[in-house]
């Protein structure tokens, strides 16, 4: 009978166990340190820039606050819009990820200025035409969250040239993407500084008329945000034509890189769906929290930008792991590849488990610097103690998925984060929320078990390491 069972069980196991990571084994101390040093030092410049966008986030808020609960619940309805509106975002992003990273793996030169050059048309030429595509839409597209008139009039105000500068937003992304890609990270840091100054330096001006600016209350806080957009896009794009760039760009329209461009829409593809997934998900998740009222989508909506702080550590270091995986898959080194995918996967866990802590040690301050009101800030307290159970799964599932990234293998993490957005995390939010009747916090208690599961699940398909791949981009 045991016999059986052990038949029955191992082949699976085996073939969950199996695959090219099984012959790299623990790397020695010395090299274990080196790489390391290298995940550390691509990865905390963009864990720089990504906090500072975060601050900007959470700044926005705290001043929007100041005004009511209903232009919080307007900018968090308005993202989570944008987000489904720019997928083709994460198409260029990720596909550029690979072929930026390997080509300098390779050798750089004109192959990868020319990845770069590719990678910033495409994502104006996308940008520009989903913005007024926004414009268009944005009104009808508003009555599908079911917000109160009020939310969606500030939402449509706020959006208009949000959605206009969508070129501009997804081209100052790709500014990171291109630095870090060439080894310079630290320069995508510091002009990611200088378009975080901007923001934060406009946004009360026109938000509360100081001085000698007008008032302009949620449309302020859509000029400073395009305001910056633009100024990282154009001061990036400035310092990668000049001589002093490893990699010297030229942005001449005459002869448009169209293999490159097709190059990145390819590898990219299957990200972008994933990434549309992810978006409706979002949506999906905005909307039953508006069948709750505006104070509860505004606390969502307080809650996610808090927790940016804790996401963007992540994103930064997935990114700059991302990056360093093409880099030594291009250089056909693929056991530091698969060694820097894992030390990064550790920095990640420790980092998520300190986050948990820090925020339910500290939830009621940061609450009551949005709200004041008792209400409020007794209920946002559980909104962000409950919401960041997901985030150390999240970061662990986020860098596996950007090894994939790196490796220009992206199909498997489309696939398996369609299923996981819809099977696990809307419908554990479902069954807490609506079905059990447990309301907004059983939907945030299904939203953590949702990633605690999809993270596990796709564990199992990470370790075996078949995204370790090393032919030519």
């Amino acid at each position: 009978m045991f016999s059986v069972i052990e038949s029955t069980f191992k082949k699976p196991l085996k073939q969950l166990s199996d695959g090219p990571s099984k012959a790299y084994s623990t790397p020695p101390l010395g090299l274990e340190k080196v790489l390391l040093r290298r995940v550390l030092d691509m990865g905390l410049p963009s864990m720089a820039s990504f906090l500072l966008l975060s601050l900007y986030d959470a700044v926005n808020i705290f001043w929007l606050a100041k005004i009511g609960a209903a232009p919080v619940a307007a900018v968090t309805v308005f993202g989570a819009f944008s987000w489904v509106l720019t997928f083709p975002n994460n198409i260029v992003g990720s596909g550029s990820v690979a072929l930026i990273s390997r080509r300098f793996g390779q050798g750089g030169g004109s192959p990868t200025a020319e990845a770069i050059r590719a990678t910033f048309f495409l994502k104006f030429f996308f940008g520009t035409g989903l913005g007024l595509i926004g414009v268009a839409i944005l009104p009808w597209a508003l009555t599908l969250y079911g917000t109160e008139p009020d939310v969606a009039k500030l939402a449509y105000h706020y959006g208009i040239l949000n959605s206009l500068c969508f070129g501009f937003t997804m081209v100052s992304f790709s500014v990171y993407t291109a630095f870090r890609g060439i080894g310079r990270p630290q320069a995508g840091m510091w002009v990611s500084v200088i378009g975080v100054a901007l923001n934060l330096i406009l946004d009360p001006l026109l938000i509360f008329g100081i001085g000698p600016f007008p008032r302009l209350g949620i449309v302020g806080a859509s000029i400073a945000n395009s305001v910056g957009f633009i100024t990282v896009s154009v001061v990036g794009a400035w310092l990668l034509s000049r001589k002093e760039s490893p990699v010297v760009v030229s942005w001449s329209l005459k002869k448009l890189p169209r293999n490159e461009m097709k190059q990145v829409l390819k590898i990219g593809f299957p990200s972008g769906f994933s990434a549309l997934s992810f978006a409706l998900m979002n949506s999906a998740v905005v909307g039953l929290f508006a069948h709750f009222g505006t104070l509860v989508v505004a606390l969502f909506g307080m809650a996610q930008r808090v927790l940016r702080f804790g996401h963007m550590v992540n994103v930064g270091l997935g990114l700059g792991t991302g990056a360093l995986v093409g880099q030594y898959l291009g250089a056909r080194e693929k056991e530091n590849a698969w060694h820097t995918s894992r030390i990064a996967i550790r920095l990640s866990a420790i980092w998520g488990a300190t986050f948990v802590i820090l925020i339910w040690l500290f939830s009621k301050p940061l609450v009551t610097w949005f709200f004041q009101e008792p209400a409020a800030v007794e209920q946002g307290v559980w909104y962000l103690r409950l919401l960041v159970l997901s985030l150390p799964f999240r970061a662990g599932l986020e860098m596996m998925s950007n090894s994939y990234n790196g490796a220009g293998k992206n199909l498997t993490p489309m696939m398996f984060g369609i299923v996981m957005d819809w099977l696990l995390i809307v419908l554990f939010m479902l069954l807490l929320g609506r079905w059990l009747h447990f309301g907004p916090y059983g939907m945030l208690v299904g939203y953590a078990l949702g990633h605690v599961a999809g993270s596990g699940l796709f564990f199992l398909i990470y370790r075996r390491g078949h995204w370790l791949v090393d032919e030519q981009l």
